[in-house]
């Protein structure tokens, strides 16, 4: 009795550690890499918007310096569609909350920013046309 006990413990232990496939899927989406002042469209929910990289400062630790905090790159964009146009400024810190609520033409937006690259290195600093922001923009 003990033994199946045991058994039936084991096996409901081993049930609930098994990693579930079919759980909800998060969102899919499509991040496009934008280059300094050069416009990129996003589609967006059956609309298309124009973006574009307007500025970046990046104060981010550089990878080969030891530093007290990890820093930001401030990021600001144009976004526009048809007939509006809004600047988004936007604080990249590398972790999971990158994301900014930013409203054109009375419609709520969602702009995601999921990579700012070339990370800063030491003794060096990127020029504004070598970064490359993966960037991504839904309804709300």
């Amino acid at each position: 009795m003990k033994k199946t006990i045991l058994l039936a413990l084991i096996c409901i232990a081993a049930i609930s550690c098994e990693k579930k496939e079919d759980a909800a899927p998060q969102a899919d989406l499509n991040a496009i890499s934008l280059s300094y002042q050069k416009a990129t469209t996003v589609r967006t929910s059956g609309s298309d918007l124009k973006v574009e990289l307007k500025e970046v400062n990046d104060s981010r630790c550089p990878i080969n310096a030891n530093c007290v905090s990890m820093g930001s790159a401030k990021l600001v964009f144009s976004v526009s569609d048809a007939s509006n146009q809004v600047n988004v400024d936007f604080e990249f810190k590398g972790d999971s909350k990158n994301e900014q609520v930013f409203k054109l033409g009375g419609t709520a937006y969602v702009l995601r920013v999921t990579e700012v690259l070339p990370y800063p290195e030491l003794p060096k600093s990127p020029k504004l046309e070598d970064y490359k922001i993966a960037v991504s923009i839904e309804k709300k």
